[in-house]
């Protein structure tokens, strides 16, 4: 339904593996050398010998600081981390409240500096549907308001249709790392229908 992040081609199993691998590393480190920036995905074109990451953000003068000054010294370090020819693009996302991996950022940000989590998570819900989102679905887990036993709660907006594979859902799962214990966060996001079913022709009636 919707294209792969990675786009390559691998000729042999051992060189599939390796790509794979490699693909769960750059993002490790960029979520680690850019934590809570705003990144919603990161798309990766790569051959044996060149890389071409774009990442989109909603955030873009974080890593764009003095005229990509920022981009040259991260192409700098994938090279030399990865052994390979980097080139990175920074795209903007216009629309923050419909990225389901941004509002869970934001969400466990929230949580992580102690703030009610259904407070939290009614703003986000409030934001989300302002920018005429289907629908919205937030799950928030294990040990609400420092109880002794785990539980987890729901909040949902709007509609959010969870067994179709028309509909356009953005999913993200996080960990909130607060003071006393984790814990975790799920945004589920409605944007539309990807395709509409086709109609069928109408019978003609012949008289």
């Amino acid at each position: 339904m919707k294209s792969w992040p990675c786009e390559w081609f691998a000729k042999t199993k051992s060189q599939w593996a390796a790509f794979f691998v490699e693909d769960i590393k750059i993002r490790d480190f960029i979520e680690k050398k850019y934590p809570q920036t705003g990144i919603a995905k990161v798309i990766i074109r790569k051959t044996q010998k060149e890389c071409e990451l774009i990442i989109f953000t909603s955030k873009v003068w974080v890593l764009m600081w003095k005229q990509w000054a920022n981009i040259k010294d991260l192409e700098t370090e994938l090279e030399r981390k990865f052994h390979k020819k980097f080139k990175v693009n920074i795209k903007e996302v216009k629309v923050p409240e419909l990225s389901a991996k941004i509002m869970a950022e934001f969400i466990s940000s929230q949580l992580e500096n102690r703030m009610p989590y259904r407070k939290v998570a009614k703003n986000v819900l409030q934001k989300v549907m302002q920018k005429w989102a289907n629908g919205i679905k937030i799950s928030v887990g294990w040990r609400l308001n420092w109880a002794e036993i785990a539980r987890a709660e729901k909040f949902i907006d709007g509609r959010v249709s969870l067994q179709t594979f028309r509909s356009d859902i953005d999913y993200h799962y996080m960990q909130a790392m607060t003071k006393y214990w984790v814990l975790w966060v799920k945004v589920r996001i409605e944007k539309g229908t990807l395709y509409n079913k086709k109609k069928a022709p109408k019978k003609s009636i012949s008289l």
